[in-house]
């Protein structure tokens, strides 16, 4: 199997310190751990954040001059919006609101290079912040047929209970861009499953995506 970009949350920084050093390009600094993201890329990207309450999004920028096989420029943004499942609840729905919201500005404008938004949503389909993100872009899961990944949850992932997953609250959501296949991994000793996606970098698709 061979990933050229992860988009990661909830790193140590043992962990982080081992991803780069198999994709050594992005961002896994110390501030970004700590704020719950990481990205690191197989080639050079360049990074910048989406400032957000209490946690920022992060943004890598590929070029077709250091990643050849694209045709244009894309970008790739993780985040990590704040649960709704841990105390004091009030202020946690109050944050994610203002998260979301200055995702969806930030996006705006984005609207001219096709983007993909990974991340820990903490939000099933069921949960607004689900809506409000499918309602704008295309979920890649689902695009993809879903077959394989058969929209199984990514949390929690207990194996030692045999719980693999109850709640899909990890999602990848594209604009102009499609999803050609999309699965999800075990990761030893997350709580999540991770989800891999094959992003189509075709000119057709490009071209059938704007």
């Amino acid at each position: 199997m061979s990933i050229d970009l992860v988009c990661a949350q909830e790193l140590s920084v043992e962990l982080a310190q081992s991803i780069s050093a198999l994709l050594p390009y992005g961002d896994m600094s110390h501030d970004q751990i700590h704020r719950g993201n990481g990205i690191a890329s197989r080639y050079p990207v360049a990074t910048d954040r989406i400032r957000m309450p209490k946690r920022d999004g992060w943004v890598a920028r590929l070029s077709p001059r250091n990643w050849q096989k694209l045709p244009c420029p894309i970008e790739v943004v993780n985040v990590h919006i704040s649960g709704p499942h841990l105390w004091p609840y009030f202020p946690r729905l109050v944050r994610r609101k203002a998260q979301l919201e200055a995702l969806l500005e930030d996006s705006e404008r984005r609207t001219g290079t096709p983007h993909a938004i990974f991340g820990d949503f903490n939000s099933s389909p069921i949960w607004p912040v689900y809506k409000k993100m499918s309602a704008r872009f295309v979920d890649g899961a689902r695009e993809s047929g879903g077959s394989e990944l058969g929209f199984n949850g990514t949390w929690p992932y207990m194996p030692w209970l045999g719980i693999k997953g109850l709640l899909r609250i990890d999602h990848c959501f594209l604009w102009k861009l499609s999803a050609k296949r999309a699965r999800i991994l075990e990761i030893p000793g997350s709580d999540h499953l991770g989800l891999l996606v094959d992003i189509d970098i075709s000119e057709q698709r490009f071209r059938d995506a704007r």
